[in-house]
């Protein structure tokens, strides 16, 4: 499988994502989201009290891993992306981003108020800068060396 198509699956197959961000003063902070995504591009909701949310309000960079831990050595473990993150405004955008959202979980969201206005969530949306997969380098034996990422290009 090619590197692009190694990351559509990681996408489509892996449900929650870690959203790795950093305050003003550059102290990190690190959150599982359960996410949907489209074309690369990452969509979530957070109440915007939350640290990452208060994080992205001050600092759009962000680092995303997307990992499975129950894969063996034969499958695909990790998507790494580095991307530009914003609170999404829009009413069209955030209505795509619900549909998303409520088709991944296989239960739509009844009410678009929610993630609105005085609404307790919001929808973030995390644009791909650049984006890498997991490989790893093996002895003779088939005993784990080491791992490194690989970039996916094109996409």
């Amino acid at each position: 499988m090619d590197n692009l198509a190694t990351a559509q699956k990681i996408l489509a197959d892996i449900r929650y994502a870690t959203i790795a961000t950093t305050d003003s003063s550059g102290e990190p902070w690190n959150t599982p989201v359960f996410y949907a995504t489209e074309n690369y591009t990452i969509y979530w909701s957070s109440h915007p009290d939350s640290v990452h949310s208060k994080n992205i309000a001050t600092n759009q960079k962000a680092y995303i891993v997307i990992y499975n831990s129950k894969a063996t050595k034969d499958e695909d473990t990790g998507l790494y992306m580095q991307a530009s993150v914003r609170m999404l405004e829009d009413g069209e955008e955030i209505r795509h981003a619900i549909e998303l959202l409520g088709a991944r979980r296989g239960k739509p969201f009844e009410h678009i108020e929610k993630f609105m206005g005085h609404g307790p969530q919001r929808i973030y949306k995390a644009t791909p800068i650049q984006i890498w997969i997991n490989d790893a380098q093996q002895d003779a034996d088939g005993d784990f060396i080491k791992d490194f990422r690989v970039e996916v290009e094109n996409f």
